[in-house]
């Protein structure tokens, strides 16, 4: 069996191992003190305090995550995963907002080429992130995964923003 084929069919079989942790998280309502709304918040209102200053907003990345993970009654390896999904999904829904908001200023060629890059990006960021699956025990993986994807989703986010912000001054 080609080697690609076995590191595919792991890294398929552990999503859908944390895909079903994640549903049980969601149903039963463990670790579930703070809402979308106010984690959005959180995070909306740290970019913009970022944004006023002049800055990139990366410290805003593990502002969910970590408060989150310190809290005792989220000791759990369960509880930390959830923690960690709700600043994943956070920075995905931004990307593609920030995509979108991008693409909404381009020339038809431009945005071709922002959708390439884009398709590219997200191939590199897929295979990068499953790496710690390949180095580490799953004890660790399990975190330096969703740890990667939420960083380079963040990054992009912000990127995107940026480049977003540079066009909308240029008008």
């Amino acid at each position: 069996m080609p080697r690609f084929f076995t590191f595919a069919c792991r890294g398929f079989a552990f999503l859908m191992a944390v895909a079903a942790v994640f549903g049980y998280l969601a149903w039963s309502g463990v670790a579930d003190s703070v809402t979308p709304d106010e984690t959005n918040a959180l995070i909306g209102a740290c970019l913009d305090s970022e944004r006023a200053a002049g800055r990139t907003g990366r410290s805003c990345i593990g502002r969910v995550t970590n408060p989150c993970k310190a809290r005792a009654e989220n000791a759990h390896v369960d509880d930390q995963l959830e923690c960690d999904e709700r600043e994943f999904v956070l920075w995905s829904q931004l990307l593609q907002k920030e995509l979108a908001r991008l693409e909404a200023l381009l020339k038809p060629d431009q945005r071709q080429k922002l959708k390439a890059s884009h398709a590219m990006w997200t191939d590199y960021q897929s295979a990068e992130c499953r790496l710690p699956y390949a180095f580490f025990p799953r004890s660790e993986a399990i975190f330096e995964g969703p740890a990667c994807t939420i960083e380079l989703k963040a990054a992009r986010a912000l990127q995107l923003r940026a480049w977003r912000d540079m066009l909308e001054r240029s008008r």
